[in-house]
């Protein structure tokens, strides 16, 4: 809590001293007395670094894309469910959409248009006749059938376990995980089979052109062993016939 007030203080800071203001108007001693000027000019240094900017306005397009920020201020989310339990509905407990209007409306600006659309969504929801033996939606499960996957608002609430709401979503992403990995497996294999049987077939080639060759040399071996007793007869009969008588 202590850091998140420090947090808090910063932010005011910055937007009331630094943010939009020139350069060589921004304060150098410390504009509150709970900061010394030291660390005033390590905030504006630590400000003032194209790193810091950067992650501020990265920060700036990742909220942009939330459709449904909460609006609790200060407090968490279980924080202002705890408020709103003992000031506002006192005896009575609060549905998940109860809850979810009470986080997600502005003081100064009411419901966004994506709240809108997601409180209707919820209330059209509720409002669906039921037919007999068909399973009836309790509020939390409405409020989970309506705000996307990504959505952590039930569990961030107190009023669902993370791993029960994600329980489906993760059991069929894992299954597709598996699944990838299985065919990817499955392709290597098949893979690695035909290289094995290309492999096989080169040293069956090599096998059969080293026996042809083995082949070739006996006989050439043979040939030539015939040659040289043919040329041995030969030369016999020549000194036969040139000895004098």
């Amino acid at each position: 809590m202590i850091k998140g007030g420090q947090r808090q203080m910063r932010y005011r800071l910055k937007r009331k001293y630094f943010t939009g203001v020139p350069a060589n108007q921004v304060r150098t001693t410390s504009p509150v007395p709970c900061m010394t000027d030291d660390q005033w000019k390590d905030l504006v240094q630590m400000w003032s670094t194209p790193n810091h900017k950067n992650n501020c306005v990265k920060n700036k397009l990742n909220r942009e894309k939330v459709q449904f920020p909460q609006c609790t201020g200060s407090q968490s989310y279980i924080a202002k469910s705890y408020v709103v339990r003992q000031e506002k509905y006192k005896d009575m407990e609060p549905s998940a959409i109860d809850l979810f209007k009470e986080m997600h409306c502005s003081k100064k600006k009411g419901f966004s248009e994506a709240v809108q659309k997601a409180i209707g969504d919820m209330e059209a929801m509720v409002a669906t006749p039921v037919e007999d033996g068909q399973h009836v939606l309790s509020s939390t499960e409405v409020v989970s059938n309506v705000l996307p996957g990504s959505s952590k608002f039930l569990h961030n609430a107190g009023l669902l376990p993370a791993s029960k709401r994600s329980n489906t979503r993760t059991i069929s992403t894992r299954m597709q995980e598996l699944q990838t990995q299985l065919d990817t497996e499955r392709q290597e294999k098949n893979g690695f089979r035909e290289e094995m049987e290309t492999l096989k077939a080169q040293s069956q080639a090599s096998e059969a052109t080293i026996a042809n060759q083995s082949t070739e040399i006996a006989d050439l071996k043979k040939s030539l062993s015939e040659n040289n007793s043919l040329l041995r007869q030969i030369l016999s009969i020549n000194r036969g016939q040139m000895t004098p008588p």
